[in-house]
Order: C-alpha cells, then structure tokens, then sequence
C-alpha cells in the first residue's frame, strides 16, 4: 500500500496557508488526476517490466488500483496492491498435457531472461483454503525427494508446505513487485504532481 499525497507537491504547504479553500480543491483535483490516469498506469508498466506478470493480471482492480480518493478534508490518494503470492503456474509456459509428457514445467517470471526448467513439478487443481490458493484455481506442485530443499527464491519465489516434501510454489506478490517499482518511479510521479497542481491552482484562480 502506497499513500501519494498532498506533500509529494513542491512548496503546497506554504500555499495552503496563504489560500487554504482554494488550494486545498487544486490539490485534491491534482491527486486524484495523477493517481488514477498517470501514476497507476505508470507503476502498472514498471511491474509488469520487472515480473512476467500474465496480461491483464495486473489490470485487476483487485489486485491493484486505487483503493481511497483524496478529498479535501485528507489530500490523500491510497494505492493498494495484493499481499497474497502469485501462483508459480500464472508463469508457466507449458501446459498440464505437456508437462505430464515431459515431466518438468517452464515458467518465466523475469520478462528480461528465459524459461527455467522445474523438473519434477506437476499442475495441480486448488481447492479453497488449500495452501493459500483461493478458490478453484491451477496451482504448480514439487515433490522434492529425502532431504531436498526448494531451489531459487529469486524475485519472491516461494513454496507452501501441503505434506510430507509436497510444496506448491508461489511467485512474487504484486505488493513485493509495487514495493520494488514504486522507489523508482517516485520521482516522475512527484513532478507529475507539482505540473498538475500548478495547472489546476492557476484555472481555479482565473475563475474566482
């Protein structure tokens, strides 16, 4: 979860004293604008440039978007994104026919490398509350062998314990990825913000 606010506007606070009614309507335009058609739509490309996210994973408003608008009582916007790990089997590049084939599945979270190979996974139909799967869903199982241990946790990856050696493997969460983007990405939304605050506070000036 990511607040963008009125602070994130260069010198706002000292306006806000000299013409508080007005500047507080500009500021809670300026948020809300930026928030929802620059700054969401920014940080959806940047996470989708680091994590192989499937299309339209992170398009869902559920599992990122924007959850509080600013008003002008609280000049703050809320971002929030999904906790819960994203299935390892959303990154697959094979399907359940052809792993059973081969015995191993490719998935490709890092959309920049290639496919790893997963010998040994297997897809597997999820049941809700079964491992931290929701629903009905696909998930991408391991049964390790005595004394084997889960291999290449990178970028978040991860495995629910369901028995004895039986893992289902997760990737990154969208909130991990969010968090990721959302230090590099800061900047430009800043600058957004202070352009459009200044905008939005010189077209409110010229109609009062």
């Amino acid at each position: 979860m990511a607040r963008i606010s009125s602070a994130n506007i260069l010198d706002v606070e000292e306006i806000l004293r000299q013409q508080p009614e007005l500047t507080r309507e500009a500021a809670r335009i300026t948020i809300n604008s930026v928030t929802n058609r620059k700054a969401v739509p920014q940080l959806r490309r940047a996470m989708r440039k680091e994590v192989n996210f499937p299309a339209g994973y992170v398009e869902d408003k559920e599992r990122f978007g924007v959850t509080k608008q600013a008003t002008n009582a609280d000049l703050s916007a809320t971002v929030t994104a999904r906790f819960r790990p994203t299935s390892l089997a959303r990154f697959s590049t094979d399907s359940p026919e052809g792993a059973k084939r081969t015995g191993y599945v490719n998935v490709k979270v890092n959309p920049s490398g290639g496919a790893k190979r997963i010998t040994g996974a297997f897809f597997v139909r999820l049941r809700r509350g079964e491992g931290m799967g929701n629903g009905a869903n696909t998930g991408l199982a391991i049964r390790l062998k005595p004394g084997e241990r889960l291999k290449g946790r990178r970028k978040g990856a991860s495995g629910v314990r369901l028995a004895d050696n039986l893992y289902l493997l997760y990737g990154p969460s969208v909130d991990q990825v969010f968090r990721e983007v959302s230090v590099s990405e800061s900047p430009q939304i800043a600058d957004d913000l202070t352009k459009e605050f200044l905008r939005q506070y010189v077209r409110l000036s010229g109609e009062r």
